[in-house]
């Protein structure tokens, strides 16, 4: 699925909660499309913390012949 895929699928999610207002349809569904723009930006964010970036730590095993 490309961004633009993922980016229309987004605003017709984000069309489902947004209250729609009578004689405000064009502003409501420019601040859809902005919503879904905003979701792309965070899936195409590197994630920095959490456990996604986790990474494996290196033990190093102790001696235990002495």
């Amino acid at each position: 699925m490309t961004d633009e895929d993922m980016r229309v699928c987004f605003a017709m999610f984000a069309m489902l909660k947004v209250t729609w207002n009578r004689g405000e349809e064009e502003q409501d569904a420019r601040d859809c499309w902005s919503i879904a723009d905003e979701m792309i930006k965070a899936k195409n964010l590197e994630q920095d913390e959490g456990i996604a970036s986790i990474k494996k730590r290196q033990y190093k095993r102790k001696d235990v012949s002495q």
